[in-house]
């Protein structure tokens, strides 16, 4: 895992995000090299979280191409090049199942 990936990973679980994983995608995407995952207990702290994770990755030097999702979609994507970043409402989590997606060989 290199420094941006472990960055977001500590600063989503500091901040009580459940079930940070993190999944390498290198063998599989060209567009990515991990996939940071996070759940969020309710939209206000899915929005706090998209928001400390662009700061915290910011302060760190490390830039942010671009954010998508709001939370009232229960998803959030950050860009941060070759690691995406998704954190999402449990709900959506569970209706994505991109855990199991990334996953798959």
């Amino acid at each position: 895992m290199d420094k941006i990936t472990k960055l977001a990973k500590k600063v989503l679980e500091d901040h009580k995000a459940e079930d940070v994983v993190v999944i390498d995608v290198k063998e599989k995407t060209p567009f990515a090299d991990y996939y940071v995952l996070a759940t969020a207990t309710n939209n206000r702290q899915l929005n706090a979280l998209a928001e400390i994770v662009e700061e915290e990755l910011e302060k760190a030097k490390f830039s942010v191409g671009h954010i998508e999702g709001k939370p009232e979609s229960g998803w959030i994507l950050i860009d941060a090049h070759h690691v995406i970043i998704n954190i999402f409402s449990r709900e959506e989590r569970e209706r994505i199942s991109l855990d199991e997606l990334l996953a798959r060989k």
